[in-house]
């Protein structure tokens, strides 16, 4: 990473940031969909969300009529601090046009990491969206890493090298879903020591789905110096309060 330009950027446009921000509403969200097994894990701030699910026959192609029947299987589990599962479906038959369908229902869900997982001999057409609600209080969620391939396409990983291009990742959302402007700055943390600062951007999620804190990343050959396990650290202010989330990250060669 080119460490001096970045530095000086970073004191520039994070003065910038902190004084004019502007702003907006943002709340937490994913969604996902396909047509077979899949996998994927996201961390919830916790509070009042609501959570929707859809599977029905898939249509193979725009002439083609619905297929005569699928199968779908998933479940949503708590994987961190502690575990716990819950079933959206366990090998549910679906033959007709009616389709199997959760909600949209109102649930109370503690921080954590969570994964969905949809069973691998799933067949059917689905759709799982999970977001917040306008119950819940301002907060950042911890910070994750993504890192882009070759054709620019991102994946969550907790290991990078120093040829990667990164992004440092954390939805966030507002005080009950009310405007409110949002700025901040992430600190990489190498050995106990801030060894680097830059300001962040707050704006869509690299999906499109919410709203998050992000900060784009190009390693190269200065990152050597921090070769092992680091720290991203965001410190933001989201109307008038302030908060902070972190997330552990490995630089290899």
């Amino acid at each position: 990473m080119a460490m001096k330009k970045l530095n000086a950027m970073a004191i520039l446009v994070t003065a910038v940031l902190w004084v004019f921000p502007t702003p907006a509403r943002a709340g937490e969200a994913y969604i996902y969909q396909g047509e077979s097994e899949f996998s994927a894990s996201f961390y919830l701030i916790g509070g009042q969300y609501a959570l929707y699910l859809n599977a029905k026959r898939p249509i193979r192609s725009f002439n083609a009529p619905e297929a005569r029947s699928c199968i779908f299987g998933g479940n949503l589990q708590r994987v961190w601090p502690s575990q716990e599962t819950m079933s959206l479906g366990a090998g549910i038959t679906i033959s007709t046009i009616v389709p199997h369908k959760i909600g949209p229902t109102s649930l109370t869900m503690p921080a954590g990491l969570y994964r969905l997982h949809i069973a691998p001999l799933t067949t059917c057409d689905w759709k799982f969206v999970i977001n917040s609600t306008n119950q819940n209080t301002a907060s950042v969620a911890p910070v994750r890493m993504l890192r882009f391939d070759k054709a620019g396409r991102p994946t969550f990983s907790e290991t990078a090298t120093v040829n990667d291009k990164v992004q440092f990742n954390a939805q966030y959302r507002t005080d009950h879903d009310a405007q409110a402007p949002a700025s901040g700055v992430v600190q990489i943390i190498n050995r106990g020591k801030i060894v680097l600062t830059l300001p962040l951007q707050a704006g869509p999620d690299f999906d499109g789905a919410a709203t998050a804190f992000y900060v784009d990343v190009q390693w190269d050959q200065n990152g050597l110096k921090y070769l092992g396990k680091n720290t991203a650290k965001f410190v933001v202010k989201i109307g008038a309060s302030e908060f902070t989330g972190t997330g552990e990250f490995t630089l290899t060669q």
